[in-house]
């Protein structure tokens, strides 16, 4: 039986300090961290995780508003290992033998609204996880580089004219601080609400807002509100407790600010309750996130990018993903990059 292919989604959100985002340093550090095995994330004894057949893609090349995304595949290459097997007429039996595997899951970054899109290609594939583990340490590595060589350019610099001020690895630090990313599943709304639906009983439900690329999130005035607190006050995160452990949580409402919180992709919520049987149930982003089953997509990874983006509309279109609107500054950069290709 074919192996069953599903579309996994979630917005890639990439800082460099309180300042910069990922279009920001884009040319810089984030293309050339994607570039095919520049880089490979070694991890003892669970092998190699590397970018391949990765490619700067027009997705929609109108004047207005062009789209751009970094399409390819990041690979997992590893051993599998068996120390036994068993035998009818022996039992268990001592046969240590290894077998060479790189399962793949294709991807496409979309630069516009920084949302990811992943599909595992065979059963044991790189995780949404895994992506981003593998793109954060592809990121710090060549953001190492890129310190490295504006200092030796800036010390070259100094050589021929002393007079310049003297410029220290700390304060290229300063003004290009380290990547961090992180990268938020988004919420399936019929799998929150069948997810609400099994807690018989609902304690305590956490919301956290978490910082964004720059997007201009619409949420309900609630969200909208608490979010612009956050931001007046310059703290990094803001985080709001329902709970009533007496009496439990009202279902719909819950599903109704949870739902809300969620639909831009930058919240993290966690849940905890227990079902018809008494058993706790905890539940976060990952046990509600949403999928697209396909019947095929393209091995090639430029199409298969392609396909991906014409699910991402029509699920946008369907108001099953919620698309954050372009800000003038994010298209401007756009464009600026696709007039260099």
């Amino acid at each position: 039986m074919p192996y069953q292919k599903k579309l996994e989604f979630g917005n890639y959100t990439l800082r460099f300090g309180d300042q910069k985002v990922l279009l920001d340093l884009f040319e810089e550090v984030v293309m050339p961290s994607f570039h095919e095995m520049r880089y490979v994330r070694h991890l003892k004894d669970k092998g190699d995780y590397f970018f391949l057949d990765t490619k700067l893609v027009v997705l929609d090349d109108s004047p207005e508003i062009p789209v751009l995304g970094i399409a390819g595949r990041i690979v997992k290459n590893t051993k599998l290992k068996r120390e036994q097997i068993y035998r009818p007429e022996g039992g268990i039996i001592e046969d240590r033998r290894e077998l060479e595997t790189a399962p793949s899951s294709t991807f496409l970054l979309i630069l516009n609204n920084h949302r990811l899109i992943l599909c595992k290609e065979v059963p044991g594939a790189p995780t949404v996880q895994n992506f981003q583990s593998t793109s954060q340490y592809c990121l710090k590595k060549h953001h190492k580089e890129f310190i490295e060589k504006i200092y030796e350019e800036e010390k070259s610099k100094r050589k021929e004219n002393p007079e310049l001020d003297r410029v220290t690895k700390k304060s290229l630090y300063a003004e290009y601080p380290a990547p961090a990313l992180r990268i938020t599943p988004l919420s399936d709304k019929e799998s929150l609400r069948a997810f609400v639906n099994r807690l018989e009983h609902i304690d305590k439900v956490t919301i956290k807002l978490l910082p964004t690329n720059k997007e201009e999130i619409d949420n309900d005035d609630f969200w909208s509100d608490f979010g612009r607190r956050r931001d007046e006050m310059n703290s990094k995160n803001a985080k709001v407790e329902f709970a009533n452990a007496q009496e439990g949580l009202e279902k719909n409402e819950v599903y109704d600010q949870a739902s809300s919180a969620s639909n831009r992709g930058n919240s993290e919520i966690k849940f905890k309750g227990y079902d018809a049987q008494g058993d706790t149930i905890r539940g976060s982003n990952e046990d509600f996130n949403l999928t697209v089953e396909l019947d095929e997509l393209p091995k090639n990874a430029e199409r298969a990018a392609r396909e991906k983006y014409n699910q991402f509309t029509h699920l946008a279109r369907s108001n099953v993903i919620s698309v954050p609107e372009v800000a003038a500054a994010v298209i401007d950069k756009i464009k600026d990059i696709l007039g260099r290709l």
